[in-house]
């Protein structure tokens, strides 16, 4: 090469102006990044859009119930006010509607041009910036500084020198990790990755191995086996030179991530598992780094990226019972969560939901998690559409299908869960009445929740959970409240105190006493439900959230930071959420019921509950007048009514009571309105609702032929 310079010379002058031509021309950036950061700008202007219009309406809505307060604490508004308070009111609603318009963020579907245009984009910053030496040299040379160009020449004929004949690899740059975790909505068409069999490399992680086995012995995960050597080393060393390249590239990706430091290697504690679909590693974090598995899990997804991994596929977890240097993590050839599992009628039969729980969904390695309502409420977030409602219906059909369970349904999307109507103990759904009625509703529970402490006390436990058996005896049936979109109940002007207070009461202790409470909502900010219900929650159950603070708003503060954030899974897979459950977090998707196993799992609900079926009869609020005075009920009026035919009418002077319990009984096992006593006597609805409930209280009702809900329930609006 020194002897011919000229030649020399000019093949590196054409090299490098190949790679600043490459360079310049913006053909360093893929089209799939240039794609990302497309659908990123936009993501981010509509996430700017939607938190604009969301601060917007909580400010509407404080002003509004700053005028409403002060209306009530005065006895009314000045016509300015008035003006206010309805201008509040519209500005509130604009900006909802604004929301609805904007609903969830689609990825658009790019015009090829508009990625061409962004490169271009590129390409000008660059050759500007090229120029800017030229500019400057020229600048220099008119001002004085003759030399500038002959010394840039120089410099360049120098460099052009040393590059000589080697060429520049003019390759495309990969797209950042960072860029793909913030935008894993946008799916690169990729070639599917084979399975990992023996022979070659285990997916995703290091390269195929070099062996040597024998023909006839196995060969070890990771590795690709040669024709048979006369000093082939054993299958123990072909593992251990495995084990030894998912040591290194585990570390190795650790160490880009910041996790440890450079040069410092993990411990595997187990022998790794690997199959067709999946690696396994159990390994421990080197000491005396200050690494934690909390600092794994925040770097998962840029962990993947380094394992040649997408965050789907990724899963890190901690080994139950271990420290906090010890975790297991795995990948997975696909998406553990692409696929929905369908929940059969059969996974239904014989549903004890204190031992064995309802199934509900289920984990990256397929195992079933079974919700045992035992100590535990729930509550289920997400954004719209993300699927609570598979999941709430799950919860709701497993109730149904345990006798010891009073199911109390509260819908504040109706007819979001209207199929349940009829085999509830209690369905409230009117957006007229609802706030009103759920407000009634758990009053009456914080009521009887001193009834059942009275009568553990009695028993000499303090709760259920201490004696299993009690369960469904003594009049202890499982209360359990479904709340579907509490934030419909919570924000009522008028109501909303009243069932936030109840909902504290509940949340705090009621589990002692079987009472348990599901509550599901799109987002839970502190204006739908207050930190002290939110604290005494045990399940959090988030599905795909639009940002970080709805999910921290589910799971709780501070966990998107830790790396556990739903605005990072797929919005596409429906049902696929973070669990935090007993101490942990986990990725779960729930199970999915539908079509021909929902309709057998309903008439199974309807051959237990329909009508005449035996239910657990409910625990009255209040102490039975019988049992407070001593007496018993006259039941031989009772008994003679049941084998008399229906009496005629009554003569003047009767006694209205006797009347009232005439008309009941004539009535049959369907009930009658208590309005449409009143009417027959004259008398208030009001009364006439005092002396239904008495009788029921003492049996009287029940012995009439059905169940006392059915007696009394007000269906006709009525006060």
């Amino acid at each position: 090469m020194t002897k011919n310079p000229a030649r020399r010379t000019r093949s590196g002058a054409r090299h490098l102006a190949l790679f600043l031509a490459h360079w310049a021309g913006g053909h360093t950036v893929s089209n799939e990044e240039l794609l990302r950061r497309i659908v990123k700008q936009r993501a981010e202007a509509h996430q700017d859009a939607l938190e604009e219009h969301r601060r917007l309406v909580r400010r509407a809505h404080r002003k509004a119930t700053k005028l409403r307060r002060i209306a009530e604490e005065d006895g009314g508004l000045t016509p300015a006010a008035k003006a206010e308070l309805k201008a509040a009111v519209k500005e509130a609603e604009r900006h909802s509607a604004a929301l609805r318009a904007l609903g969830e963020f689609e990825v658009p579907e790019l015009d090829p041009g508009q990625v061409r245009h962004r490169r271009r984009r590129i390409a000008a910053a660059r050759c500007a910036v090229l120029a800017l030496p030229a500019a400057g040299i020229t600048a220099a040379s008119v001002a004085g500084a003759w030399w500038t160009a002959p010394a840039a020449a120089a410099l360049g004929t120098l460099g052009a020198w040393a590059r000589g004949p080697q060429p520049y690899d003019l390759t495309v740059r990969p797209v950042p990790a960072e860029l793909i975790a913030e935008t894993p909505m946008v799916i690169p068409p990729t070639v599917p990755a084979a399975p990992a069999i023996p022979g070659q490399s285990v997916p995703g992680l290091v390269p195929p191995m070099p062996s040597t086995v024998p023909a006839g012995q196995p060969t070890a995960p990771g590795t690709a086996g040669e024709a048979p050597t006369e000093a082939a080393p054993s299958a123990a060393a072909v593992a251990a030179e495995g084990d030894h390249h998912l040591v290194l590239a585990l570390s190795k990706a650790l160490a880009a991530c910041r996790v440890i430091p450079r040069g410092r290697q993990v411990t595997l504690r187990d022998t790794p598992e690997v199959t067709a679909d999946r690696w396994t590693a159990v390994v421990r974090l080197p000491d005396d780094t200050g690494a934690t598995v909390d600092h794994v899990v925040a770097a998962r997804k840029n962990l993947g990226g380094e394992l040649g991994l997408d965050r789907a596929r990724l899963h890190v977890e901690q080994v139950a019972g271990a420290d906090d240097k010890t975790l297991r993590v795995s990948g997975f050839t696909n998406d553990p969560f692409a696929a929905p599992l369908l929940c059969t009628a059969d996974m239904l039969t014989d549903v004890d939901v204190w031992e064995q729980g309802i199934p509900v969904a289920f984990d990256a390695f397929g195992r079933l998690l079974y919700l045992r309502l035992r100590d535990v409420s729930i509550l289920l977030g997400g954004s719209s559409r993300s699927g609570k409602g598979a999941a709430l219906r799950l919860i709701i059909a497993g109730c149904l299908l345990d006798a010891r369970v009073r199911l109390h349904l509260a819908d504040g999307k109706h007819p979001g869960q209207h199929r349940w109507k009829g085999l509830t103990a209690s369905y409230i759904y009117d957006p007229d009445k609802r706030a009103k009625q759920l407000a009634k509703r758990l009053e009456g529970l914080v009521e009887e929740m001193g009834v059942r402490a009275a009568r553990l006390a009695e028993l000499g436990v303090e709760s259920l959970a201490e004696v299993p058996d009690l369960v469904g005896s003594e009049g202890l049936t499982l209360e359990v409240v479904v709340i579907d979109e509490v934030s419909a109940f919570t924000m009522d002007p008028k109501h909303g105190k009243k069932i936030t207070k109840a909902l504290i009461d509940l949340s705090a202790r009621g589990l002692a006493f079987g009472i348990v409470l599901i509550l599901a909502t799109q987002l839970s900010t502190a204006g739908v439900l207050h930190r002290l219900i939110t604290g005494n929650v045990v399940w959090r159950w988030c599905m795909y959230a639009t940002d970080a603070d709805g999910s921290n708003s589910i799971l709780g503060k501070g966990m998107a930071g830790r790396g556990y954030s739903a605005h990072l899974l797929d919005p596409e897979q429906r049902g696929t959420g973070l669990l935090s459950a007993d101490g942990r977090v986990s990725t779960v998707r729930s199970l999915w019921l539908d079509g021909p196993e929902m309709e057998a799992v309903q008439d199974r609900v309807r051959a237990l509950r329909g009508p005449g079926a035996q239910t657990p009869a409910p625990i009255p609020t209040q102490p039975a007048p019988a049992e407070s005075t001593g007496a018993e009920p006259d039941w031989s009026v009772v008994a003679g009514w049941l084998t008399e035919s229906p009496a005629a009418p009554a003569p003047a002077g009767e006694d209205p009571k006797a009347r009232a319990l005439e008309l009941i009984r004539q009535a049959g096992p369907e009930g009658i309105k208590r309005a449409a006593v009143a009417d027959a006597l004259g008398a208030s609805p009001t009364t006439v609702g005092g002396w239904l409930k008495a009788w029921a209280d003492q049996g009287v009702i029940e012995a009439l032929g059905s169940p006392p809900h059915t007696r009394y329930a007000v269906t006709d609006g009525r006060p």
